[in-house]
């Protein structure tokens, strides 16, 4: 698919402070106790608090004003992020056309140019280029079974890999596939941002002490080394998670495979 040419529109960049949550205890990864007896269930992690928003004119003068905060040398920093959006247009909340996130010290940790605008002023049209097209392999510093952050919104939560965003190579057989489905409706339906993230596994540990999993995809940009020591027992766990998830693929796919079989046996 041709790729779609830059939008022609002003952008405004939007900074997000990201700082660690209050605790009265020492900053560590922790099972919140109130969480647990209010929800019946939480995960291992830290509070984070979108804590500041900024608005400027380019991304040099929004980046330059992290440099500015860093230098600042304040503690409780976790992370930024910056979104960049279109002026004069109504967008869904939460959209945006390029994305970036920067660690504590100020650095550039991840970016997606993949643009999530789908629809704006009322009209089913897209803004910028919304179309995957698979990461540069140097993109992806994890690999299965790296311990994670999973950065939420004001939640921090530990996690495990298990797959990894799809490569430039993967990607064009996949492009392929559907251009061969959809034919003219690949203009609508392709991948998207959507497709732009891992595979993480993470738990929860539940009032009645049992541990209930799964698996979620989350943004690139939102998947972060760990900024704190690991506690073992949380390490420990997620491994253990992992390997059940597994498992249980492992014998899902036996079982399909099994059944393709017995259906061809049977014609």
């Amino acid at each position: 698919m041709k790729k779609q040419s830059k939008p022609k529109f002003k952008s405004i960049f939007v900074l997000h402070v990201y700082k660690y949550g209050w605790s009265k205890d020492k900053l560590a990864y922790h099972i919140d106790q109130d969480e647990l007896e209010s929800k019946g269930g939480a995960r291992p992690g830290i509070d984070i608090w979108d804590y500041d928003v900024g608005y400027f004119q380019t991304l040099h003068a929004a980046e330059k004003r992290i440099k500015k905060i860093v230098g600042e040398n304040q503690e409780e920093l976790y992370s930024f992020l910056i979104e960049e959006k279109p002026q004069e247009c109504m967008i869904r909340k939460g959209d945006y056309l390029t994305i970036r996130r920067y660690l504590k010290d100020g650095s550039l940790w991840q970016e997606s140019k993949v643009s999530t605008i789908r629809e704006y002023d009322g009209k089913n049209c897209e803004l910028g280029d919304t179309c995957f097209y698979g990461r540069d392999l140097r993109t992806i510093p994890f690999k299965e079974g790296d311990i994670v952050e999973i950065a939420r919104k004001d939640f921090m939560e530990l996690g495990i890999i298990w797959d990894l965003p799809a490569t430039k190579k993967r990607m064009k057989r996949i492009w392929s596939r559907y251009i061969k489905q959809l034919g003219p409706d690949i203009a609508w339906v392709h991948p998207d941002d959507s497709d732009d993230g891992y595979t993480v596994v993470g738990y929860s540990l539940g009032k009645d002490g049992k541990i209930g999993f799964g698996h979620s995809h989350p943004a690139v940009v939102d998947v972060l080394p760990p900024s704190l020591p690991v506690p073992k027992k949380f390490a420990q766990q997620l491994r253990k998670c992992l390997r059940t998830l597994k498992k249980e693929e492992a014998v899902y796919i036996l079982e399909k495979e099994r059944e393709k079989k017995n259906a061809k046996s049977a014609k």
